[in-house]
């Protein structure tokens, strides 16, 4: 009797080194390929850069050709003489005027052509005004009829130079105002509570221990960071103002304001998250309150609690 012995099938010895030769080629395309993406993007990023940097020494080229500008035409006001004492009074204005906008540009500094633009306008009115004192100073020298008469018109030109120097100095102003506004500080989140010794929420009068006035100021990229003194005022429903000493005063536009309590945040233009608490007396009564925060002296917002 036969009996038929089969031993085990040949393993396929060449599949596992090829697939090892996919997955490796597969990882040597994907880091090919985050390699390009990674060149590309600093690529853009040096370029960016350079442009920068060339605007900003295109912008420097013209702050430098705008100075000279400026000092030229001071001196060009100098040479204007007259024996008249309101228009030498005119004229030292007007270059008062000229080194203030000197000193302005040699210590702002400017990074855009928007701005360089608008010292040019103000460089060109200058102008305009000192052609109308040239012809002011020539009628009132040679004092003939027919220069009188011309003089008229070169008054004329002076008001509407000095119009529209007002205007564009009133434009300049309301920038600047607009600016200001845009980097007051924000609050958000603001909430009033009262509470007892364990922090919980209360509302009546005889419970309460403090008044937790909780808020977020929000990010500003355009503030100046630092130290801000952020203040609270809380107003009785008799419209007293609660206040731990007669020395908590703050400035708000110019004038001594009472306020309730204070605290000392470093903003560094994140949001923020901070709470203010004030320490009742026995002043409470039942009623509505308001609660107003403060800082820079301003008003961030105000809020409203009640209590029984």
């Amino acid at each position: 009797m036969q009996t038929n012995t089969t031993g085990p099938e040949p393993k396929n010895e060449g599949s596992s080194p090829l697939k090892s030769n996919q997955k490796l080629t597969r990882i040597l395309l994907g880091l090919t390929g985050l390699l390009v993406v990674l060149i590309i993007v600093l690529g853009w990023l040096l370029y960016d850069r350079k442009q920068e940097a060339v605007k900003l020494e295109e912008v420097t080229a013209e702050k430098i050709e705008l100075i000279r500008d400026f000092e030229d035409l001071s001196r060009e006001y100098d040479h204007l003489k007259t024996d008249n004492d309101t228009m030498n009074a005119q004229l030292q204005a007007r270059q008062e005027e000229i080194e203030s906008l000197i000193e302005e540009l040699n210590t702002t500094r400017i990074r855009n052509a928007s701005a360089i633009n608008e010292y040019r306008r103000e460089l060109g009115t200058l102008r305009d005004v000192l052609k109308s004192y040239i012809v002011q100073v020539d009628s009132l020298n040679q004092a003939n009829i027919m220069l009188r008469q011309e003089n008229i018109e070169v008054r004329q030109q002076f008001a509407r130079a000095e119009t529209q120097l007002q205007q564009e100095r009133q434009v300049k102003e309301d920038l600047s105002a607009r600016v200001e506004l845009g980097s007051r500080l924000v609050v958000e989140n603001l909430v009033a509570l009262p509470i007892n010794r364990r922090g919980r929420e209360i509302n009546r009068v005889g419970r309460t221990e403090q008044v937790q006035v909780c808020f977020t100021l929000r990010r500003n990229p355009i503030t100046t960071p630092g130290m801000r003194n952020v203040y609270i005022r809380i107003l009785r429903p008799d419209q007293l103002v609660l206040a731990t000493s007669a020395e908590n005063l703050m400035m708000v536009d110019e004038e001594p304001m009472v306020y309730t309590a204070s605290r000392e945040i470093n903003y560094e233009n994140v949001d923020i998250d901070a709470c203010i608490y004030y320490d009742d007396d026995g002043s409470l009564i039942p009623g509505s309150y308001r609660v107003e925060v403060y800082t820079d002296g301003y008003l961030l917002g105000f809020t409203e609690f009640s209590l029984r």
